[in-house]
């Protein structure tokens, strides 16, 4: 089941953690023990920021396992829900966003969704500079992953994105890397 607490409350009961850079840094996640109170912080403190500059409402509700992700697979999920949380708050005209974070024995799963404007997510075109936008950085990440984006919208209906990340990647060797070491 998934612990239903608003950023305010999550930062409330997280109290010692004030600043997001340090609360979910990657080079600080990659040097920490599998915990993943440090995301929680980190994540809660993105939400806090966001609502503290008049952003929608972010319902965040999670089911991770306290030491279930390695920290680099840890890092790697606050680069996206920051991403995704920023899309959905700068682009989507909603009032409310709603960010689940869960894992099973298998992957990670990230889910925003917003029930603002939408778009069509095969018209997006690279910026002025030529780069990719979020959404598809996003998606070049999780695939390298080995991972999956499923971004369900349409102009009007407001946006789903739902990333799932496999906690242990098959290596050229056929050993396993990255996530988490199954007990």
């Amino acid at each position: 089941m998934l612990n239903r607490l608003s950023g305010e409350e999550q930062c409330e009961e997280d109290h010692t953690n004030r600043d997001t850079h340090h609360a979910v840094c990657p080079l600080g996640l990659q040097q920490a023990r599998p915990n993943t109170a440090r995301l929680k912080a980190g994540v809660n403190r993105l939400i806090a920021d966001n609502q503290a500059r008049g952003g929608p409402e972010i319902e965040f509700c999670d089911d991770l396992a306290v030491a279930g992700l390695r920290p680099e697979l840890q890092a790697v999920a606050f680069l996206i829900v920051e991403e995704l949380l920023l899309n959905a708050c700068r682009h989507s005209k909603s009032k409310n966003v709603l960010l689940g974070l869960s894992q099973d024995n298998e992957r990670v799963c990230i889910q925003v969704q917003d029930w603002g404007i939408g778009f069509d997510p095969v018209k997006v075109e690279p910026n002025r500079q030529g780069l990719q936008r979020g959404l598809e950085g996003v998606a070049q990440l999780v695939r390298l992953l080995g991972g999956t984006v499923d971004i369900d919208s349409r102009p009007g209906t407001g946006t789903c994105v739902v990333v799932e990340i496999p906690l242990l990647q098959k290596s050229e060797s056929g050993g396993r890397t990255l996530g988490h070491r199954p007990r």
